[in-house]
Protein backbone atom coordinates (compact mmCIF):
# COMPACT_ATOMS: atom_id res chain seq x y z
CA UNK A 1 0.00 0.00 0.00
CA UNK A 2 2.99 2.39 0.23
CA UNK A 3 2.74 5.70 1.08
CA UNK A 4 -0.31 6.52 -0.44
CA UNK A 5 -2.63 4.91 2.97
CA UNK A 6 0.33 5.35 4.63
CA UNK A 7 -1.68 7.79 7.82
CA UNK A 8 -4.26 5.24 7.71
CA UNK A 9 -2.08 2.20 7.61
CA UNK A 10 0.02 3.66 10.68
CA UNK A 11 -3.21 3.23 12.78
CA UNK A 12 -3.27 0.14 14.97
CA UNK A 13 -7.24 0.05 14.46
CA UNK A 14 -6.46 -0.40 10.43
CA UNK A 15 -3.41 -1.37 9.71
CA UNK A 16 -2.14 -3.32 6.43
CA UNK A 17 -4.60 -6.01 6.89
CA UNK A 18 -7.62 -3.38 7.33
CA UNK A 19 -6.33 -1.39 4.33
CA UNK A 20 -6.32 -4.37 1.88
CA UNK A 21 -10.12 -4.93 3.50
CA UNK A 22 -10.47 -0.95 2.48
CA UNK A 23 -9.43 -2.31 -1.04
CA UNK A 24 -11.99 -5.02 -1.75
CA UNK A 25 -14.64 -3.15 -0.07
CA UNK A 26 -17.72 -2.81 -2.87
CA UNK A 27 -19.85 0.37 -1.55
CA UNK A 28 -22.64 2.54 -3.64
CA UNK A 29 -23.40 5.59 -2.92
CA UNK A 30 -26.63 6.54 -3.90
CA UNK A 31 -26.83 9.96 -4.73
CA UNK A 32 -23.86 12.58 -5.90
CA UNK A 33 -25.57 15.61 -3.94
CA UNK A 34 -24.76 16.98 -0.99
CA UNK A 35 -23.67 14.40 1.06
CA UNK A 36 -22.48 11.68 -1.94
CA UNK A 37 -19.83 14.07 -3.11
CA UNK A 38 -18.21 14.54 0.34
CA UNK A 39 -18.95 10.95 1.20
CA UNK A 40 -17.34 9.96 -2.42
CA UNK A 41 -14.57 12.21 -1.93
CA UNK A 42 -13.38 10.75 1.60
CA UNK A 43 -13.78 6.84 0.25
CA UNK A 44 -11.96 7.16 -2.93
CA UNK A 45 -9.46 9.22 -0.93
CA UNK A 46 -9.60 6.33 1.36
CA UNK A 47 -8.72 3.52 -1.33
CA UNK A 48 -12.06 1.81 -1.27
CA UNK A 49 -12.92 0.06 -3.95
CA UNK A 50 -9.13 -0.64 -5.63
CA UNK A 51 -8.74 -2.66 -9.35
CA UNK A 52 -6.11 -4.36 -7.76
CA UNK A 53 -7.80 -5.64 -5.27
CA UNK A 54 -11.30 -6.49 -6.87
CA UNK A 55 -13.06 -4.05 -5.37
CA UNK A 56 -15.64 -1.13 -6.34
CA UNK A 57 -17.03 2.00 -5.55
CA UNK A 58 -20.37 2.98 -7.49
CA UNK A 59 -22.42 5.97 -7.52
CA UNK A 60 -25.79 6.41 -9.04
CA UNK A 61 -27.38 9.52 -9.77
CA UNK A 62 -29.56 10.82 -13.42
CA UNK A 63 -29.56 14.70 -11.90
CA UNK A 64 -27.37 17.41 -13.71
CA UNK A 65 -24.81 19.64 -12.47
CA UNK A 66 -26.95 23.11 -11.52
CA UNK A 67 -25.38 26.20 -10.28
CA UNK A 68 -27.40 25.87 -6.97
CA UNK A 69 -25.49 22.44 -6.66
CA UNK A 70 -22.02 24.24 -5.91
CA UNK A 71 -22.65 25.68 -2.67
CA UNK A 72 -22.19 22.52 -1.00
CA UNK A 73 -21.56 19.65 -3.54
CA UNK A 74 -17.97 19.90 -3.67
CA UNK A 75 -17.13 17.39 -6.53
CA UNK A 76 -18.37 20.08 -9.35
CA UNK A 77 -16.59 23.30 -10.36
CA UNK A 78 -18.71 26.48 -12.52
CA UNK A 79 -17.91 24.23 -15.47
CA UNK A 80 -19.46 21.01 -14.90
CA UNK A 81 -22.85 23.14 -15.17
CA UNK A 82 -25.38 20.77 -17.39
CA UNK A 83 -23.04 17.75 -17.21
CA UNK A 84 -24.75 14.67 -15.54
CA UNK A 85 -23.48 14.45 -11.95
CA UNK A 86 -22.85 10.37 -11.84
CA UNK A 87 -20.72 11.10 -15.05
CA UNK A 88 -18.46 14.10 -13.66
CA UNK A 89 -18.37 12.70 -10.28
CA UNK A 90 -16.76 9.97 -11.55
CA UNK A 91 -14.08 11.61 -13.57
CA UNK A 92 -13.28 13.78 -10.63
CA UNK A 93 -12.72 10.71 -8.61
CA UNK A 94 -10.84 8.97 -11.19
CA UNK A 95 -8.38 12.10 -11.11
CA UNK A 96 -8.05 11.81 -7.72
CA UNK A 97 -7.55 7.79 -7.30
CA UNK A 98 -6.53 6.34 -10.08
CA UNK A 99 -6.69 2.81 -8.91
CA UNK A 100 -10.03 3.28 -7.62
CA UNK A 101 -12.41 1.22 -9.80
CA UNK A 102 -15.31 3.36 -10.58
CA UNK A 103 -18.89 1.88 -11.30
CA UNK A 104 -21.25 4.57 -12.61
CA UNK A 105 -25.13 4.15 -12.73
CA UNK A 106 -26.50 7.66 -14.59
CA UNK A 107 -29.89 6.45 -14.48
CA UNK A 108 -32.87 6.99 -11.59
CA UNK A 109 -33.23 4.18 -8.92
CA UNK A 110 -36.75 2.68 -8.96
CA UNK A 111 -38.56 -0.42 -7.81
CA UNK A 112 -37.56 -2.03 -11.13
CA UNK A 113 -33.91 -1.72 -10.75
CA UNK A 114 -33.13 -1.47 -7.17
CA UNK A 115 -32.42 -5.07 -6.36
CA UNK A 116 -30.37 -5.69 -9.30
CA UNK A 117 -27.56 -2.98 -8.54
CA UNK A 118 -27.45 -3.36 -4.85
CA UNK A 119 -26.96 -6.85 -5.52
CA UNK A 120 -23.61 -5.99 -7.00
CA UNK A 121 -22.83 -4.27 -3.94
CA UNK A 122 -22.08 -4.66 -0.11
CA UNK A 123 -22.39 -1.71 0.90
CA UNK A 124 -25.25 1.11 0.80
CA UNK A 125 -24.53 5.01 1.34
CA UNK A 126 -27.59 6.81 1.09
CA UNK A 127 -26.97 10.08 -0.32
CA UNK A 128 -30.58 11.11 -1.22
CA UNK A 129 -32.81 13.87 -0.28
CA UNK A 130 -36.62 12.72 -0.48
CA UNK A 131 -38.39 10.14 1.53
CA UNK A 132 -39.41 7.95 -1.73
CA UNK A 133 -35.89 7.33 -1.89
CA UNK A 134 -35.27 6.51 1.23
CA UNK A 135 -37.98 3.97 1.89
CA UNK A 136 -36.96 2.46 -0.96
CA UNK A 137 -33.29 1.89 -0.11
CA UNK A 138 -34.38 0.44 2.85
CA UNK A 139 -36.45 -2.22 1.75
CA UNK A 140 -33.72 -3.19 -0.93
CA UNK A 141 -30.48 -3.57 1.86
CA UNK A 142 -33.19 -5.28 4.03
CA UNK A 143 -34.50 -7.90 1.08
CA UNK A 144 -30.70 -8.33 0.02
CA UNK A 145 -28.88 -8.44 4.15
CA UNK A 146 -26.81 -5.23 2.93
CA UNK A 147 -26.10 -2.66 5.51
CA UNK A 148 -27.29 1.53 4.92
CA UNK A 149 -24.97 4.05 6.13
CA UNK A 150 -28.26 6.97 6.55
CA UNK A 151 -27.98 10.30 6.44
CA UNK A 152 -30.48 13.78 6.18
CA UNK A 153 -29.22 17.31 6.38
CA UNK A 154 -32.07 20.57 7.30
CA UNK A 155 -30.99 23.91 8.08
CA UNK A 156 -28.51 23.55 10.70
CA UNK A 157 -29.03 20.07 11.66
CA UNK A 158 -27.88 16.82 10.79
CA UNK A 159 -28.47 13.06 11.36
CA UNK A 160 -26.39 10.12 10.35
CA UNK A 161 -26.73 5.95 11.04
CA UNK A 162 -26.60 2.90 10.07
CA UNK A 163 -29.51 0.34 9.46
CA UNK A 164 -28.74 -3.52 9.20
CA UNK A 165 -31.68 -5.54 9.35
CA UNK A 166 -29.34 -8.33 10.31
CA UNK A 167 -27.28 -6.53 12.84
CA UNK A 168 -30.17 -4.22 14.24
CA UNK A 169 -32.96 -2.07 13.27
CA UNK A 170 -34.12 -0.89 9.86
CA UNK A 171 -34.97 2.38 8.62
CA UNK A 172 -38.77 1.24 8.67
CA UNK A 173 -37.97 0.26 12.70
CA UNK A 174 -37.63 4.18 13.11
CA UNK A 175 -40.29 5.49 10.26
CA UNK A 176 -42.37 2.83 9.78
CA UNK A 177 -44.37 4.25 7.02
CA UNK A 178 -43.71 7.73 4.98
CA UNK A 179 -44.69 10.88 6.38
CA UNK A 180 -48.46 12.42 5.78
CA UNK A 181 -47.05 15.31 4.96
CA UNK A 182 -44.88 17.19 2.90
CA UNK A 183 -41.84 17.60 4.34
CA UNK A 184 -39.59 20.39 2.78
CA UNK A 185 -35.61 18.93 1.77
CA UNK A 186 -32.61 21.50 1.69
CA UNK A 187 -33.56 22.74 -2.16
CA UNK A 188 -36.99 24.67 0.14
CA UNK A 189 -35.90 24.58 3.65
CA UNK A 190 -32.31 25.55 2.69
CA UNK A 191 -28.78 24.30 4.57
CA UNK A 192 -25.07 25.76 5.38
CA UNK A 193 -22.90 23.79 2.86
CA UNK A 194 -20.27 22.53 5.22
CA UNK A 195 -23.60 20.80 7.12
CA UNK A 196 -23.71 18.53 4.47
CA UNK A 197 -20.14 18.14 4.36
CA UNK A 198 -19.90 17.08 8.16
CA UNK A 199 -22.11 14.42 7.47
CA UNK A 200 -21.37 13.10 4.53
CA UNK A 201 -17.89 12.77 5.99
CA UNK A 202 -19.18 10.64 8.80
CA UNK A 203 -20.99 8.84 6.62
CA UNK A 204 -18.15 8.09 4.98
CA UNK A 205 -16.15 6.78 8.18
CA UNK A 206 -19.01 4.56 8.82
CA UNK A 207 -18.73 3.01 5.37
CA UNK A 208 -14.80 2.33 6.08
CA UNK A 209 -15.81 0.73 9.53
CA UNK A 210 -18.24 -1.30 7.71
CA UNK A 211 -15.93 -2.19 5.36
CA UNK A 212 -13.14 -3.35 7.79
CA UNK A 213 -16.02 -6.37 8.94
CA UNK A 214 -18.72 -5.92 11.34
CA UNK A 215 -16.25 -8.74 13.93
CA UNK A 216 -13.30 -6.54 13.58
CA UNK A 217 -15.05 -2.97 14.54
CA UNK A 218 -16.24 -5.08 17.82
CA UNK A 219 -12.85 -6.52 18.69
CA UNK A 220 -11.35 -2.50 18.27
CA UNK A 221 -14.26 -0.72 20.03
CA UNK A 222 -14.64 0.92 16.29
CA UNK A 223 -18.92 1.34 16.90
CA UNK A 224 -20.22 1.44 13.29
CA UNK A 225 -23.13 3.32 14.92
CA UNK A 226 -25.58 0.33 14.44
CA UNK A 227 -28.63 1.03 16.57
CA UNK A 228 -27.83 4.69 17.02
CA UNK A 229 -29.13 8.00 15.67
CA UNK A 230 -26.93 10.23 15.78
CA UNK A 231 -27.94 13.78 15.50
CA UNK A 232 -25.74 17.26 15.23
CA UNK A 233 -26.95 20.79 15.35
CA UNK A 234 -24.62 23.61 14.39
CA UNK A 235 -26.49 26.60 15.99
CA UNK A 236 -24.71 25.05 19.36
CA UNK A 237 -22.75 22.40 18.22
CA UNK A 238 -25.24 20.43 20.61
CA UNK A 239 -24.65 16.45 19.55
CA UNK A 240 -26.74 13.81 20.89
CA UNK A 241 -27.36 9.33 20.02
CA UNK A 242 -31.10 8.15 20.13
CA UNK A 243 -30.93 4.63 20.60
CA UNK A 244 -33.39 2.94 17.84
CA UNK A 245 -35.06 -0.33 19.23
CA UNK A 246 -35.58 -3.22 16.34
CA UNK A 247 -39.19 -3.15 15.71
CA UNK A 248 -41.02 -6.55 16.63
CA UNK A 249 -43.98 -5.73 13.90
CA UNK A 250 -41.58 -3.39 11.74
CA UNK A 251 -43.41 -4.15 8.40
CA UNK A 252 -40.29 -5.01 6.48
CA UNK A 253 -37.44 -6.17 8.49
CA UNK A 254 -39.95 -8.50 10.39
CA UNK A 255 -40.99 -10.14 7.75
CA UNK A 256 -39.11 -13.15 5.65
CA UNK A 257 -36.65 -11.21 2.99
CA UNK A 258 -38.65 -12.94 0.14
CA UNK A 259 -41.98 -11.55 0.96
CA UNK A 260 -40.60 -7.84 1.24
CA UNK A 261 -41.96 -5.98 -2.18
CA UNK A 262 -40.24 -2.88 -3.61
CA UNK A 263 -42.33 0.30 -3.22
CA UNK A 264 -44.02 2.21 -5.81
CA UNK A 265 -41.81 5.19 -6.97
CA UNK A 266 -43.11 5.79 -10.03
CA UNK A 267 -45.24 8.25 -8.68
CA UNK A 268 -44.58 11.45 -5.91
CA UNK A 269 -45.97 10.67 -2.75
CA UNK A 270 -49.05 12.04 -2.07
CA UNK A 271 -49.12 14.23 1.42
CA UNK A 272 -52.25 14.06 3.21
CA UNK A 273 -54.90 17.00 3.08
CA UNK A 274 -54.35 17.32 6.39
CA UNK A 275 -52.48 20.36 7.59
CA UNK A 276 -49.86 19.37 10.00
CA UNK A 277 -48.00 22.54 10.50
CA UNK A 278 -49.33 25.19 13.29
CA UNK A 279 -48.60 28.63 13.99
CA UNK A 280 -48.86 30.01 17.36
CA UNK A 281 -51.83 31.93 16.23
CA UNK A 282 -53.24 28.92 15.05
CA UNK A 283 -52.49 27.08 18.96
CA UNK A 284 -54.43 30.43 20.37
CA UNK A 285 -57.25 29.84 18.37
CA UNK A 286 -57.43 25.94 20.17
CA UNK A 287 -57.24 27.89 23.29
CA UNK A 288 -59.97 30.16 23.01
CA UNK A 289 -62.26 27.75 21.02
CA UNK A 290 -62.11 25.62 24.18
CA UNK A 291 -60.71 22.57 22.11
CA UNK A 292 -58.86 19.99 24.67
CA UNK A 293 -55.45 19.27 23.30
CA UNK A 294 -51.79 18.64 24.64
CA UNK A 295 -48.66 20.83 23.87
CA UNK A 296 -45.28 18.88 24.66
CA UNK A 297 -42.16 20.51 24.12
CA UNK A 298 -39.76 18.11 22.90
CA UNK A 299 -36.46 19.78 23.48
CA UNK A 300 -33.73 19.09 25.86
CA UNK A 301 -33.86 19.70 30.06
CA UNK A 302 -31.38 22.66 29.20
CA UNK A 303 -33.56 24.31 26.62
CA UNK A 304 -36.37 23.89 28.63
CA UNK A 305 -35.05 25.76 31.40
CA UNK A 306 -34.34 28.53 29.42
CA UNK A 307 -38.33 29.28 28.95
CA UNK A 308 -41.23 27.30 27.51
CA UNK A 309 -44.34 27.49 26.52
CA UNK A 310 -47.56 27.31 29.05
CA UNK A 311 -48.71 24.12 30.39
CA UNK A 312 -46.50 22.11 27.72
CA UNK A 313 -45.17 18.47 28.73
CA UNK A 314 -41.42 18.30 28.41
CA UNK A 315 -40.28 15.09 26.62
CA UNK A 316 -37.39 14.88 24.96
CA UNK A 317 -37.44 13.60 21.78
CA UNK A 318 -34.88 10.82 22.45
CA UNK A 319 -37.33 9.42 25.38
CA UNK A 320 -40.18 10.02 23.35
CA UNK A 321 -38.62 8.00 20.47
CA UNK A 322 -37.28 4.88 22.67
CA UNK A 323 -39.96 4.77 25.96
CA UNK A 324 -42.91 3.51 24.71
CA UNK A 325 -44.34 3.91 27.71
CA UNK A 326 -44.38 7.82 26.95
CA UNK A 327 -47.71 7.29 24.52
CA UNK A 328 -49.40 6.10 27.72
CA UNK A 329 -49.21 9.04 29.23
CA UNK A 330 -50.58 11.07 26.51
CA UNK A 331 -54.47 11.44 25.68
CA UNK A 332 -55.28 10.10 22.23
CA UNK A 333 -58.58 11.23 22.14
CA UNK A 334 -57.19 15.03 21.95
CA UNK A 335 -54.99 16.83 19.71
CA UNK A 336 -51.21 17.17 20.33
CA UNK A 337 -49.48 19.90 19.34
CA UNK A 338 -45.54 19.55 19.47
CA UNK A 339 -42.70 21.64 19.41
CA UNK A 340 -38.98 22.29 19.64
CA UNK A 341 -36.19 24.68 18.87
CA UNK A 342 -36.50 25.44 15.30
CA UNK A 343 -39.23 22.46 14.23
CA UNK A 344 -37.14 19.56 13.27
CA UNK A 345 -36.93 17.59 16.35
CA UNK A 346 -40.28 18.72 16.53
CA UNK A 347 -41.53 16.96 13.33
CA UNK A 348 -39.85 14.17 13.48
CA UNK A 349 -41.89 13.33 16.64
CA UNK A 350 -44.96 14.27 14.83
CA UNK A 351 -44.38 11.35 12.42
CA UNK A 352 -43.12 9.17 15.47
CA UNK A 353 -47.13 10.13 16.80
CA UNK A 354 -48.85 10.11 13.52
CA UNK A 355 -47.54 6.54 13.10
CA UNK A 356 -49.21 5.67 16.54
CA UNK A 357 -52.42 6.81 15.71
CA UNK A 358 -52.01 9.96 17.36
CA UNK A 359 -53.59 13.18 15.73
CA UNK A 360 -49.98 15.23 15.93
CA UNK A 361 -48.85 18.43 14.89
CA UNK A 362 -45.75 20.59 14.42
CA UNK A 363 -45.91 23.67 15.99
CA UNK A 364 -43.82 26.12 14.38
CA UNK A 365 -42.73 28.94 16.91
CA UNK A 366 -40.86 31.98 16.39
CA UNK A 367 -38.79 32.01 19.74
CA UNK A 368 -36.79 35.50 19.08
CA UNK A 369 -40.20 36.91 18.89
CA UNK A 370 -41.53 35.64 21.86
CA UNK A 371 -38.36 37.10 24.06
CA UNK A 372 -38.84 40.10 22.27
Amino acid sequence: MGQRYSRQTVLPEIGIDGQMALARARVLVVGAGGLGAPALLYLAAAGIGLKSADGYLGVIDNDTVDLSNLQRQILFTEADQGKNKADTASNRLQSLNSDCDLRVFNTRLSAENVLDIFSQFDIIIDGSDNFDTKYLINDAAVKLGLPVVYGSILGFEGQASVFWAQQGPCYRCLYPTPPLTHVPNCAEAGTLGGIAGMVGSIQAVKACKLALGYTHCATLGLEPLIGQLFLADAHNWETRSLSIPKRHDCPVCSIPPEDIQMPDTSAPHCASTTHADMALNDLQGLFESGIPFTLVDVREAHEWATGHLEGALHIPLGRLLTAPEVLDELNRTEPVVIYCQHGIRSLNAMRYLREHGFDAFNLLVDWSQLHG
